[in-house]
């Protein structure tokens, strides 16, 4: 069903009403005189971002109507692009390609140096060995670190993810990886999946970081007629 109720949210919902969204069965369930016990995600509003379609629907518990996800998914692309300051990578590596991701840093190394990074344990140690100091770090992949960014994505604190998989082996953590993978398309983050693809984007991101700031204006994707600037 489509959203009829304003009173269900705490403001008025017009990205559901607008995105032909409708509130979760919890949210409908809770009385509206009852305590609100549901974990919240954080204030995707904060640290000079502006919030995201798909955050703030987070926020107020809407889950996407089937009918809207093509125009969610576009929209959602535009609002990243547009609340985006001084973007945050999270790099992840699998054990066999550690190296590959120490390679593709040292060779990226001015040009990361431009971003916020973050990313699983081991990798973060080594950033910190060339020189970069990352703003924190997650646990190991196999030990939640994919879920903790994924946590992050959704809290708006990451604008992209170079994950170097490896593509011959098998993974306990499968599951956290489709979830994580699952997480970047929802939100829209920049992704990077293998050397070059990571420098394509970092090149794209790093191009466009420099036009903000020059004019502060700054747009890298192209978006379709009628879509908002």
């Amino acid at each position: 069903p489509q959203c009829q109720n304003p009173e269900a949210f705490r403001e008025p919902p017009t990205i559901a009403a607008a995105m032909g969204c409708r509130t979760s069965r919890l949210q409908n369930s809770i009385a509206a005189n009852d305590v609100d016990t549901m974990i919240k995600v954080p204030a995707a509003g904060s640290k000079g971002r502006r919030a995201s379609v798909m955050h703030t629907m987070a926020e107020q518990d809407v889950v996407v109507d089937s009918k809207a996800v093509e125009e969610v998914l576009l929209k959602q692309a535009a609002d990243m692009e547009n609340a985006i300051s001084t973007p945050t990578i999270a790099l992840i590596a699998h054990d066999n390609m550690k190296k590959m991701m120490r390679q593709f840093v040292l060779v990226h190394l001015e040009m990361l140096r431009d971003f916020q990074l973050t990313g699983t344990g081991t990798t973060c140690s080594m950033l910190r060995e060339v020189g970069l100091e990352p703003i924190g770090s997650t646990a190991s992949g196999p030990l939640g670190g994919d879920q903790q960014i994924g946590a992050m994505i959704v809290a708006g604190e990451v604008d992209a993810v170079f994950f170097f998989r490896d593509p011959f082996s098998a993974h306990a953590h499968i599951a956290d990886i489709e979830a994580l993978s699952r997480l970047v398309d929802c939100y829209q983050v920049y992704y990077g999946g293998n050397y070059r693809s990571a420098s394509a984007v970092l090149s794209f991101m790093h191009g466009n970081l420099k036009k903000r700031q020059a004019t502060g204006r700054g747009c890298s994707i192209m978006k379709p007629e009628g879509m908002e600037n």
